[in-house]
C-alpha cells in the first residue's frame, strides 16, 4: 500500500510541478508580449487561467495527503488523543462523502460540456471541468486512507487504555 501511495504521490507532485511551470511561463509570455512587443497573445491568459485551476485542484490532493489544509485547531487542541482520532475519522468521512458527490456530478458536468471548446485554445471544456472530479477521486482515496489510518490509531489507543 505504501509503495502504491508513493507512486501516486510522485505522479501528483509531477503534475503539480508541470502545471506551475506552464502557469509561470504563460504569465511571463503574456507580460512580455503585452508590454515589450505591444502585441498581446490571445491564448496565454486562457492557458494561465486553466493551469491555475488545475494547480489548485492538484494542490488540494497533495494537502489532503499531507494533512496540511488550513484548519482551526481551537477545539482539537483541547481534546485528548482518542477524541482527536474520532474527530479526525469523522472529518475524513465527511470529506470522502463530499468528494464522492463531486466525482459523480463533476463527471456529469465534464461530460455535458465535452463538445464546448474554449475560445482561444480551442480545447474541450471537459478538460477544464474535469479538474474537479479528477482531484476529488484522489482526495477520496486519501480520505479513505486517512480513515483507515485513524481507525488503526484509535484501536491502538484503546489497547493502551485497557
Amino acid at each position: 500500500m505504501e509503495k502504491f501511495n508513493k507512486y501516486i504521490d510522485k505522479i501528483i507532485f509531477t503534475l503539480i510541478a508541470i502545471s506551475f511551470i506552464i502557469l509561470i511561463l504563460s504569465c511571463v509570455l503574456q507580460v512580455f508580449t503585452r508590454f515589450v512587443l505591444n502585441n498581446s497573445l490571445s491564448w496565454t491568459e486562457e492557458l494561465s487561467r486553466y493551469t491555475f485551476i488545475w494547480s489548485n485542484f492538484l494542490g488540494a490532493i497533495f494537502c489532503t495527503k499531507k494533512g496540511t489544509h488550513a484548519i482551526v485547531t481551537v477545539i482539537t487542541d483541547s481534546l485528548g488523543k482518542k477524541k482527536k482520532n474520532v474527530l479526525n475519522i469523522i472529518v475524513n468521512l465527511i470529506v470522502a462523502i463530499i468528494n464522492l458527490i463531486v466525482i459523480i456530478y463533476g463527471f456529469n458536468v465534464a461530460y455535458a460540456v465535452r463538445t464546448q471548446l474554449s475560445p482561444a485554445l480551442r480545447v474541450s471544456m471537459s478538460f477544464v471541468y474535469g479538474a474537479a472530479p479528477f482531484s476529488a477521486l484522489f482526495i477520496l482515496y486519501y480520505s479513505l486512507f486517512n480513515i483507515i489510518k485513524g481507525y488503526k490509531s484509535f484501536i491502538q489507543e484503546e489497547g493502551k487504555n485497557d
